[in-house]
């Protein structure tokens, strides 16, 4: 009976635990075999992404940083905000030669940071230690030039499907339109997709050592990327062409400033003008101030303000650019701005063709002055209303120096009219004119000078 009994219970119970064991030790083989392969770069594994604008339209842009993507409208692919990429394994050296290291190739996107990401993430108020993605243009030996918004690698202009936007590659801090940099050995230059916003090597960023990258993806593994990507067939037809609708960009810019509040602006032919000769001025190297510029023009205004951006942008793309970043954003939305002239310059510098798009703002706001200071000026207009009279009844005194006393009153009635123009100009709000400014500048001496004869007559 116990016999049968350990029969029925104990070997069914010895058989579970037997392939519980099993399973549990296939498991734990399977795990360290998954984790094993991730370390040795050989699986893809969620890579976080932050600043992705930079990197559109492979990668997600948030509405909120003026891109086009709306989590709350539409379903964003999660390999477009936590991309998969491959951990970048250093290699295992085995009789002299190197297991699981996988090169860096042309075209693949890599994820790095080091001390320069650090610093340019803590100014934007982001997580430090999370890096960057950037798509690698250039390798050790490479030459690369950048010209009329296009990259030319070892002297051959590449294609770029990945780009948001054709012909928009142009030099910045660290490389020049058509200046060649040859790659160093061990660096490679990356770059951005959404070019125009984007920070890489070409300024602060810098290229990037081989050993700052932690994961990469080749570009032959972009695959579900290629459906954003663009169609470059026409590429070549935009070499050395405008691009810059001015009518189109004021448009879309004053649709920005209804939404934020502010008024529409309204473009100004002398402002165009200004904008015109300070574009050619900044291309030349010329020294001239904003202000002359506007003044040669023949445009004034209270308040005045300058944009400028080089490279070649469409309508919609200079104002995309304009609002990505805060400063401009909070310029060209700015509601003190009325008037507006935006223009593209095109000059052949050194024979390198280079395009600056400068825009120019202008706009009035009242004065608003202090009522002491008001009250100030109102006081002398009722002094020298009292004063005046009685020294115009002195006129027939015989006894009076009558060449001083004119002169006395020449200034007292001076001082009064431009008392009263001034007392008129602030209670309406208005700000004092140049020749205003001048007279109030003057109006010291003129008081001492008053009170130098009012001193000689009285002792007479």
């Amino acid at each position: 009976m116990l016999k049968s009994l350990t029969q029925r219970i104990v070997k069914p119970l010895l058989s579970i635990i037997a392939f519980s064991v099993v399973f549990i030790s296939l498991l734990v083989a399977y795990t360290s075999i998954q984790e094993i392969s991730v370390y040795l770069g050989l699986k893809k594994l969620i890579v976080p992404v932050v600043g992705t604008g930079s990197m559109y339209p492979s990668l997600y842009w948030d509405k909120s940083e003026q891109g086009p993507d709306d989590v709350d409208k539409s379903a964003i692919e999660e390999y477009r905000s936590t991309p998969l990429m491959y951990r970048r394994f250093s290699g295992l050296k085995l009789f002299g030669k190197t297991y699981f290291y996988r090169p860096v190739e042309f075209g693949d996107l890599v994820a790095f940071k080091n001390d320069t990401t650090r610093a340019i993430l803590a100014k934007e108020n982001k997580n430090q230690e999370s890096g960057f993605i950037k798509r690698v243009i250039g390798l050790p030996g490479d030459t690369l030039e950048f010209r009329d918004g296009y990259v030319l690698r070892n002297g051959e202009r590449i294609e770029e499907p990945y780009l948001y936007h054709p012909r928009s590659t142009y030099g910045q801090e660290q490389v020049a339109d058509c200046q060649a940099i040859i790659i160093p050995p061990d660096h490679y230059f990356v770059l951005g997709d959404n070019r125009k916003i984007s920070a890489d090597s070409r300024g602060d960023l810098g290229l990037i050592v081989d050993s700052d990258i932690n994961f990469i993806l080749p570009f032959n593994e972009q695959d579900l990327y290629h459906s954003l990507w663009r169609d470059t067939s026409q590429d070549d037809q935009l070499l050395g062409t405008p691009t810059l609708d001015s009518q189109e960009f004021y448009s879309l810019l004053n649709l920005a400033r209804r939404a934020a509040g502010a008024v529409p602006l309204s473009p100004k032919s002398s402002l165009v003008a200004s904008a015109s000769l300070r574009g050619s001025q900044l291309l030349t190297g010329s020294s001239s101030t904003l202000e002359n510029t506007l003044a040669s023009a023949g445009y004034s205004n209270i308040i005045t303000g300058e944009f400028t951006t080089r490279g070649h942008y469409t309508a919609e793309e200079l104002i995309q650019n304009l609002l990505y970043f805060p400063a401009t954003a909070e310029q060209v939305l700015d509601p003190k701005y009325q008037d507006i002239g935006v223009v593209a310059v095109n000059k052949e510098i050194d024979g390198c063709p280079t395009q600056i798009i400068v825009g120019q703002l202008g706009g009035y706001v009242p004065a608003e002055y202090p009522q002491e200071v008001i009250a100030n000026w109102q006081d002398l207009v009722h002094n020298l209303e009292q004063v005046i009279p009685s020294w115009e009844q002195a006129q027939d005194y015989p006894t009076i120096d009558q060449a001083k006393l004119a002169e006395l009153l020449t200034i007292l009635r001076a001082r009064l009219s431009l008392a009263r123009a001034i007392v008129a100009s602030m209670q309406d709000n208005q700000w004092l004119t140049a020749s205003q400014q001048q007279a109030i500048t003057a109006d010291d001496d003129a008081s001492a000078r008053a009170n130098t004869l009012i001193n000689e007559l009285n002792g007479e």
